[in-house]
This record gives structure tokens, C-alpha cells and sequence, in this order.
């Protein structure tokens, strides 16, 4: 292991440059243009760099370099730079020492920055000089900052982020280009240190990674939002990311305590969150005067074959299953359709009005209802399976399943299709429907309830108790 000797302290290579790093803010945001792709077979030909703090430009360089070897073609019409333009332009040994003075000290900064820094140290290898830096590439940390973005090309990333880029593929465009790029980075990782610092401090890592609801408190302990989910310390990090948006500021700039309650699964978590919000009104949770889940699948037997459709959910209409959104309960239709090996034409995926097959019975995956070469029966058989599968819409049962510890579990209470009760019991208990109405908890029944316990069969976490 290499090791430095700072001062009257001996540090590994890694530590000085950490060290460094902290003690400086200064980085050189660097491109350059090549004759070729490799630094084995290929030179520099123009070099732009910036000096930068992160937050403000100090200083700049530029300038063509003369390769001493042709340009090629190829690289002229993507770049610009042609032979004549280099004719006149220093040679890398006559400006290599003032390049030098602007990279020395400084954390080497680049859009794909072995690229760039790769070629730069082959040039100075041939001069006889080892050049070293800390590198930072600005492709890399744009994934990690911007996570999702259609490219992370300079040019495309420059869109994405609303970056200038006039002239591409030469050097100071790209990097004044990359340096704002940067700026931006920087500024986001400002936010998320302070944002790591802040889970720190009110123990987000101390939090299970398991089903439950949350709880987020402010200062005077008064709860401001509820949520649930199937991991309580990755949804409540999640949300502590969000401080990109308004509406994730406001939630996070106020929060003073997290707590929270595991539920054993999602069905009870959704319950619990519905009953919490009911009870606390928080201030950042929606009002829930409207359903939180007011589109629906139904299936329409009106037709001599069946068909599953979206509905909007109203408080007479059963449907066989809930959604949050038209779009949810449109792909549930494509998956269920896949599944139990159905029609996309009967189902109105596909133009009803074309004469013919669907375009799955061409691949063999249509039993060809929609040429009435399957018979109605065996097709709506299916469909009989898939609402087997997501309960009857007049279930009456007990429903069991995993509790907040492994000696006890959650139970559910259906009565002809509606939600009589739910909570926690002894694992030991003898279980009755009228015993479990004593022990559930005080709940006012509406559609968000009704339609939270179409997971109960959606997930396949409960059992029914056979009495």
C-alpha cells in the first residue's frame, strides 16, 4: 500500500486525497478533443479547462493543441477542428506546463472522465512526467443524483437539466456545459448531506424494514402525515428524498420524531393507515372525503362472452377489485388477461370493429374466442376462475394471517362482502366471529375500507378459518 508522509503523519494515498479534499474546494472541470478514441492511438487536439469552487467559476483555459499526426476525417466533421486549424497551435510540451498549473492541487473533473484524464496523463507520460489526480466524473454522479433520465450523454443530459450547450464536441462548450452540470450535483448533494444528516439525527436507520404504518410528528408531537408500507424504513427514506418538491419540503422541514406500528402484512397496514388518518386528520394527508381508490374492475356478463372493464367506483356498484388510478386497474386487465389466457379483442384492447382473429390468436396464445372458436362456456370459465381468485363479492368468513410477532395474528372479519372487523389476537385465541367483534378495532365502514380488503385476495396473505 502506497503511503504519503503529510507533515509528521504518515496517511495512505486514499486519505490524502480525502484529506484534500476537505481542506480545498477547488476543482478543474476539464474536456478535450482527440484525434482518435484510445490515448495509445491518439492526441490531444484542443483542451478547455474551468476552475471551479462547485458553486462559482474562478478561472478558465483553452486552447487548440497541433497533434503532429493528420486529423482524421471522420473526427473533423464531428468536431470542427481540421488540419489547418492545428497548423499553427502549440505543441502539447510547449503548453503542458501551464495546463499543469491549472490541474495541480485541484480534484480533475470530466464528463466520462477516464476519457479525458486517461489521455491527459498518456500525454504527460510521453513528456516523462507521472500525472496524478483525484478524479470525479460527472456521468457517474448524474445517475446517482438524477436517477431515471432517458440518457446521460452530455448533450442529452444537458436537456434533461435545462444546461446551455451551444457548440458540441468542442472543448470549452462541453465543459462550461459540464461544469453547470456539476454545479447542479453539487448543489443536490448539499441538500442530501444535510437531508443524511438530519435521518441520522432522528434514527430512520433504527427503523424497521418490515410492514407497518408511520407516523411523522412535529415538534409539539402532533402528528402532520400517516403512511404504510410493506417496508417502513425504506418508504420513510424515501420520502426524506423527496426534498427536491414543495410538498416534500414542507413534510420534511417539520418533522421532529418518526413513529411507527408494524402490521405483519399490507391489507392490516392499509387498514391501520385508513383508521389512523380518520382519527388524526393530518395535516399533510389528503383529506379523504373522496375514496382512495375510486376506480374498479368489473366483469360485465352482458355479452355472451364475458368481459373484464374499469369502471369508476360508486357506492352500489360491486366491483371484483379496487385501483388508485384508471391506469392500475387498466394494466391489472392487461396481467389478467395474460394470466388466465383471454381475448385483448373481447376485452377491448384491440379494435373490436376489425374483421377477423386478434392479433394473440395469430401467436397462439387466444384460444379463439373472439372467432367463436372457443365456446362461451369454457371461455367464461376462466373468468369465474379469476373472480374465485379475488373473492366473492359476498364473502362472509374469518381471514388469519401473519401478526406483529409470532405469537399472535391479524384477522379480518367479512360479513356477505363487508368488513365487519379487523385487529390483533392471541395466536392461542379460540376464534369466533362474534369473539373477534370484541376484540376489533372501532372503525367507521366506507368504500375506502371496502376497498382495501380486496388486497386481502389480491395478496394471498390471509387464510380463510375453516369453523
Amino acid at each position: 500500500m502506497k503511503r504519503i508522509v503529510f507533515g509528521k503523519t504518515e496517511i495512505t494515498k486514499g486519505e490524502f486525497f480525502t484529506f484534500i479534499k476537505n481542506i480545498h474546494l477547488e476543482y478543474a472541470v476539464v474536456d478535450i478533443e482527440t484525434t482518435g478514441g484510445t490515448p495509445i492511438d491518439s492526441k490531444i487536439t484542443e483542451i478547455a479547462i474551468i476552475i471551479t469552487d462547485g458553486t462559482t467559476i474562478k478561472d478558465s483555459y483553452e486552447t487548440l493543441i497541433n497533434p503532429e499526426v493528420p486529423i482524421p476525417y471522420n473526427i473533423t466533421r464531428l468536431t470542427g477542428i481540421d488540419n489547418s486549424m492545428v497548423a499553427e497551435a502549440p505543441r502539447f510540451f510547449e503548453v503542458g506546463k501551464e495546463i499543469l498549473k491549472y490541474l495541480t492541487g485541484r480534484v480533475f473533473v470530466a464528463h466520462n472522465v477516464n476519457f479525458d484524464y486517461g489521455h491527459i496523463k498518456r500525454e504527460f507520460k510521453d513528456l516523462g512526467f507521472d500525472f496524478e489526480a483525484e478524479k470525479l466524473c460527472t456521468v457517474r454522479m448524474s445517475r446517482k443524483v438524477f436517477p431515471g433520465l432517458p440518457s446521460y450523454s452530455l448533450g442529452k443530459l444537458s436537456r434533461s437539466l435545462g444546461v446551455t450547450l451551444t457548440s458540441h464536441h468542442r472543448a470549452m462548450a462541453d465543459t462550461a456545459a459540464t461544469t453547470e452540470i456539476f454545479h447542479l450535483i453539487k448543489e443536490q448533494d448539499k441538500k442530501a448531506e444535510i437531508i443524511n444528516d438530519f435521518s441520522m439525527k432522528i434514527g430512520i436507520d433504527k427503523l424497521p424494514g418490515k410492514p407497518g404504518v408511520y407516523y411523522f410528528k412535529n415538534y409539539e408531537g402532533k402528528i402532520i402525515y400517516i403512511g404504510k408500507s410493506i417496508n417502513i424504513k425504506k418508504r420513510v427514506k424515501s420520502h426524506l428524498n423527496n426534498y427536491q418538491t414543495k410538498k416534500g419540503m414542507a413534510i420534511i422541514e417539520n418533522i421532529h420524531t418518526v413513529d411507527f406500528e408494524i402490521t405483519g402484512n399490507e391489507t392490516l397496514a392499509l387498514l391501520y393507515e385508513n383508521l389512523a388518518i380518520k382519527t388524526h386528520l393530518p395535516k399533510h394527508n389528503r383529506r379523504q372525503t373522496k375514496t382512495k381508490f375510486p376506480f374498479g374492475v368489473i366483469v360485465n356478463r352482458e355479452q355472451k362472452y364475458h368481459v373484464l372493464e374499469t369502471v369508476n367506483v360508486t357506492k352500489d356498484r360491486k366491483t371484483v377489485i379496487d385501483f388508485t388510478s384508471r391506469r392500475e386497474a387498466m394494466e391489472f386487465i392487461k396481467k389478467t388477461i395474460d394470466t388466465y389466457e383471454l381475448c385483448q379483442k373481447i376485452n377491448g384492447l384491440e379494435n373490436q370493429n376489425r374483421v377477423g382473429s386478434c392479433f394473440r390468436y395469430q401467436l397462439h396464445d387466444c384460444h379463439g374466442a373472439c372467432i367463436e372458436e372457443e365456446s362461451a362456456d369454457d371461455y367464461n370459465l376462466r373468468i369465474e376462475k379469476f373472480e374465485q381468485k379475488y373473492g366473492s363479492p359476498n364473502e362472509t368468513g374469518i381471514f388469519i394471517a401473519k401478526g406483529r410477532k409470532a405469537s399472535e395474528k391479524g384477522f379480518v372479519l367479512l360479513e356477505n362482502g363487508t368488513l365487519t372487523g379487523f385487529g390483533f389476537v392471541s395466536a392461542k385465541t379460540p376464534l369466533s366471529i362474534g369473539s373477534l367483534k370484541l376484540m376489533s378495532e372501532v372503525f367507521n365502514p366506507d368504500r375506502d375500507y371496502q376497498s382495501v380488503i380486496k388486497t386481502l385476495f389480491r395478496n394471498g396473505n390471509f387464510e380463510k378459518v375453516v369453523l
